[in-house]
Parts: C-alpha cells; sequence; structure tokens
C-alpha cells in the first residue's frame, strides 16, 4: 500500500509538471457563444479510429457562428459529402491548429474562396489549401455556421487541435480548453485473457466478471478471479482489460477514457494517458480495445496490455503489460481510472491460478496457416492471388485456403493495413466489373478494381465473402418536391434523390441550359441540391448526370421554366 501511495503522488506531481509545459494556460475564445456542452470528448473508442476531438452540443440545430479560437491564417479548407463535411483548419503562432468540421457554411474570404474553387473544378468536393498569411483570421472572428455536413450524425460541432508540424490530434482538454467535471470515470466490468508474449490474446479463452460500485469503490463478486491452467503457456502469461467510460457535467453522454493505470502487488504494470494520438496509429484502436466486445456489444473494454506492433503513444509503461504467471500464483490487482480534472475510480481484486501443470505447447500457431501481425503472406489457387503485407491483422488470424475464392479471412476481424486481391479476369473487353464483400453484420462493401490486362486487382480493408461482379445498371435520380412532369418552377432550391444499386455513386453533374451549376450532396438522405439566385428566371434545358464507379451515366433532362 505505500508504494501504491507513492506512485500515486508521484503520478499527481509528474501529471502537474506535464501539464505546466504544455500549452494548456492558453486562454482560447470559446468557438461557440452558447454553453459548451460536450457529447464526446477526446480518445473516445469509435470504429477504426479513436474520437480525435471534442464533439459540442449545439442544441440539437444547426446556424450557431462559429469563432476562431485564436488569431491566426487558413491553411486549409474541405468540403467533402463523407467524413468532417465542410470544415477549416486555421495555423496559430502557438504551433497548434485548430479545426472545425461539420459546418453548413463558411463565411466571408473563405465561402468566396470555397465557391470560385468549386466552379473552376466543377465539383462540390474540393479541397484547398490557401498560402501562409493568405487568409488572415482574428481570435474571436466568424469563420463558419455550425451545422449537420459529412458523416455527422446530428448537428454538433466537430473541434480538433493539432501540433501543427506533426499533425498530431491533441487532447483539447489537456492543451487549452477547460470544462467542468466532477464525475469520475464509471467502471463497468473485468476481463481475464491467456496471452502471448507478444500480446496476442489466446483464443476463447477470456473470464469476464460484472463490476459494481459500493460504498468504498467499485467492485466483483467475491473480489477474486480464479484462472484456469489452460490460460497459461510458458512463455505468455494474463492481460487484464477494463470497461470504463466516463461522463462530464452537463451532460449524460458516455464519454472515452482519459487515463488509468494497472498496479499488480503493488507495482505497475501498465498505464494510460490520452494527450496526443497521431492520426498514422488512430487505427491500432481495434488493438487497443477488446474488438468483440465494442462490435458485439458495444461494451467499452480497454485492454491494460499490449501487442507488440502496437505504436500507440498513449502508453506510460515500456513494457507489454503482461502478468507472466505460473501455477499456484496469487496476484493483488488495483486498478485506477481518471479524467483531466483528477476524478478517478478504483478496483481492486485478487487473480489466483490454479495448481497443477500448464499446457506445455509454447506457440499460439502451430501451423503456417495462420496469418501474422508481423509477417507477409501470399495464398496462390488457380484463379486467385491474395497478398498480405506486413501489419494486416492485429493477431494472428487463421487462413482458410480451401475457401479463398469466395471467402478471405474472418469477416468478424479487423484489417489494419489493406491487402491486395488478384483476380483472373473473366473478359479482358469489359469494364464493368467490381468486387461485392459481405464484411460483419451483413453490411455490404463495393471494392473498385483496376485492370491489367488478364487480371483484376483490388485493395480491401475488410474480410468476408467476396463476388466479382458486373454493374450493368444505370444510376437513379428522382425529383424530390417536384416531378418530372413538372414545367413551372417557382421555389430557390431543386432537389434531386441519387442512388445506386451496383458499385456505388462517382459523380453527379448538373447542367442549365448547357452551364455547370453547382449541387451539394447530401449523402445521408441520397439528396443533391441546387440552389438558384432569385434572379435566375425563365425557361431552361435542366440536365442531371448521375455516374456510378462503373463508368454507367444516368442522364435526367427536363424544359423548365424558373419563375
Amino acid at each position: 500500500m505505500h508504494r501504491l501511495l507513492i506512485f500515486h503522488l508521484l503520478f499527481l506531481l509528474l501529471s502537474t509538471t506535464l501539464s505546466a509545459q504544455t500549452p494548456s494556460q492558453y486562454d482560447y475564445h470559446p468557438p461557440l457563444k452558447i454553453p459548451l456542452i460536450l457529447a464526446s470528448n477526446f480518445g473516445e473508442l469509435r470504429p477504426n479510429h479513436f474520437h480525435m476531438g471534442l464533439d459540442f452540443k449545439t442544441n440539437g440545430r444547426i446556424g450557431y457562428n462559429l469563432y476562431s479560437v485564436e488569431e491566426g491564417y487558413v491553411s486549409r479548407i474541405k468540403v467533402s459529402p463523407y467524413g468532417y463535411g465542410k470544415v477549416v483548419y486555421i495555423d496559430h503562432p502557438n504551433g497548434v491548429t485548430s479545426v472545425y468540421a461539420h459546418c453548413s457554411e463558411f463565411k466571408g474570404s473563405l465561402d468566396s474562396i470555397v465557391r470560385a474553387t468549386q466552379i473552376a473544378e466543377e465539383n462540390f468536393a474540393i479541397e484547398v489549401f490557401p498560402k501562409k498569411n493568405e487568409i488572415k483570421v482574428k481570435r474571436g472572428e466568424i469563420i463558419a455556421i455550425s451545422g449537420n455536413t459529412g458523416g455527422s450524425t446530428a448537428p454538433h460541432l466537430h473541434f480538433e487541435l493539432r501540433d501543427t508540424e506533426t499533425e498530431h490530434a491533441l487532447n483539447p482538454l489537456v492543451y487549452g480548453f477547460d470544462m467542468e467535471d466532477h464525475k469520475a470515470p464509471e467502471i463497468r466490468g473485468v476481463k481475464v485473457y491467456g496471452i502471448s508474449e507478444d500480446g496476442y490474446r489466446f483464443p476463447g479463452d477470456a473470464l469476464r466478471r460484472t463490476a459494481q460500485k459500493g460504498t468504498g469503490g467499485y467492485f466483483i463478486s467475491e473480489n477474486k478471479i480464479t484462472v484456469p491452467l489452460h490460460y497459461l503457456s510458458p512463455s505468455g502469461g494474463l492481460g487484464l482489460a477494463f470497461d470504463v467510460i466516463d461522463r462530464l457535467d452537463g451532460a449524460g453522454n458516455q464519454c472515452g477514457l482519459y487515463g488509468s493505470y494497472l498496479i499488480v502487488d503493488g507495482d505497475t504494470l501498465f498505464g494510460q494517458k490520452t494527450d496526443r494520438i497521431p492520426f498514422e496509429s488512430t487505427r491500432y484502436v481495434n488493438c487497443h480495445k477488446d474488438y468483440e466486445e465494442y462490435a458485439q456489444n458495444k461494451r467499452k473494454f480497454h485492454k491494460s496490455f499490449r501487442t507488440r506492433e502496437n505504436d500507440l503513444p498513449i502508453y506510460t509503461e515500456e513494457g507489454l503489460g503482461i502478468l507472466f504467471a505460473k501455477p499456484g500464483d496469487h496476484f493483488d490487482i488495483t486498478f485506477v481510472a481518471f479524467d483531466v480534472k483528477g476524478n478517478e475510480s478504483k478496483i481492486s481484486f485478487a487473480i489466483e491460478v490454479s495448481t497443477g501443470g500448464i499446457n506445455l505447447d509454447d506457440a499460439l500457431v502451430p501451423d503456417l496457416t495462420y496469418l501474422q501481425p508481423s509477417q507477409p503472406m501470399r495464398v496462390n489457387s488457380d484463379e486467385i492471388e491474395v497478398e498480405f503485407g506486413i501489419g494486416t491483422v492485429y493477431e494472428p488470424m487463421k487462413i482458410d485456403y480451401e475457401t479463398i475464392d469466395h471467402l478471405i479471412g474472418s469477416r468478424e476481424e479487423p484489417v489494419h493495413n489493406a491487402y491486395r486481391i488478384t483476380l483472373k479476369n473473366p473478359d479482358p473487353t469489359v469494364t464493368d466489373y467490381y468486387i461485392e464483400m459481405i464484411t460483419a453484420k451483413g453490411r455490404t462493401r463495393t471494392l473498385a478494381v483496376e485492370y491489367d490486362g488478364d487480371f483484376i486487382h483490388c485493395e480491401s480493408k475488410y474480410f468476408g465473402t467476396y463476388k466479382l461482379k458486373r454493374d450493368e445498371s444505370l444510376p437513379t435520380a428522382v425529383p424530390s418536391g417536384f416531378s418530372s412532369s413538372t414545367t413551372i418552377y417557382s421555389k430557390n432550391i431543386m432537389q434531386w434523390r441519387i442512388s445506386d444499386t451496383g458499385s456505388g455513386l462517382a459523380d453527379y453533374d448538373l447542367y442549365i441550359d448547357g452551364e455547370w451549376k453547382l449541387l451539394e450532396y447530401e449523402y445521408k438522405n441520397r439528396l443533391v441540391t441546387y440552389t438558384r439566385n432569385p434572379d435566375f428566371v425563365g425557361e431552361k434545358e435542366v440536365v442531371l448526370l448521375v455516374k456510378d464507379n462503373c463508368g454507367n451515366v444516368y442522364e435526367w433532362k427536363s424544359t423548365i421554366t424558373f419563375k
């Protein structure tokens, strides 16, 4: 207990020292002039990534002014139907870049440069990198309007701070934003795994216990977990994970864990703190969390161990966090979860290992049919070749050679680095092929292909069943709010619902009397919208072209008198 107390005091001292060395004292202007209430915080577990910023609530609606948090210049503007939607990046003199995503519109010179670029490129989706100091902004200047564009599922502001030089995402709650928070993290469960010396889990070897909150902290039934002998191996050990969420003042939303440390018999075995995350490493969230628990049950188990390949910089200890154990061992476990404000929760229990002999099989995977994270692998048949590079998987996965012509890997397992599929081209004169892949939970993914004479190539970041298909059907475009027979139109906006049942939508273009017009695409509702000027009147020929990824083009055409 004395060692635990000393560690905790040292941790608080170190945290204070580190905080003094970061830009935590910057007095940023708020990005919104409404109460700042978080829907999500930095580091929250998401599919294939950590949440890399803060989500500020906007009272369930769009239309709030967004303000630059500090003086600087606009370094990047992007418009996309997906992801961040309409987003602006501002570089500041302190070496930090602020990011404002899911905007409904830009203001001032930002709006002008975006529209000019869209017209010049004849495309709604554009990206602009203004020169340094070309578009200067003042602290507190209105730069955009809050919205719900891109991959946003509800109106809000997704806000980020990034290290300008490295582009690493920074935790705004550490780097300058002070949010009220008096709520400690909630510990909801514990899992114990049998793991290899590289941190890989033994399939099926996991014990789960539900955590409950008592007057003295969190606890599990009997405050003890007994581990069977088959969890052990001569070179491996045990790994622990904890289901933890956090909440902040002002809302009941589940937020992510900021930090934790694992104490075994009074010594620190493992720890984490999400101060910064490189974008190139964020996909390792699939390895940091218990992926199956997250995918199947939405439970947020953070592993207090890691695999050898996991390069996330959030871990505070040098080792992998493996609890090396032998028959009959007893361990006293304490896990502490904490937030940026120092609110913490604790759970303590014992692990007891059964007595007897252990499994003498020292290898996690005894044959070459397993794809290893640290090794490439190539599988061939008469009609197909699949190439897996280093880092395709997070843990060893068995590859069934007999089913490789229609099934690759396990559809429930995540992919880190894309792998390559090469198929024999059934007909080199045809150019409308694509690959349809059925992944986790029956989701359908369409993969674009490349042609190489007698072969077809594609890359995939998913496992699952797949099939080479031809896209011989046209996309569709159906008027919304008017009909194909409409000849007189007086509204300011025109909308069409567009879709494609084959290879997926690739492009959409509107021409009025032969002149290209800007369409805004909202993929969540499959709507394209044209906004006309009030003085745009008279009889016009309206043509909407919708193209899919295999080059099929649908033309919607009508003559309409605008009033």
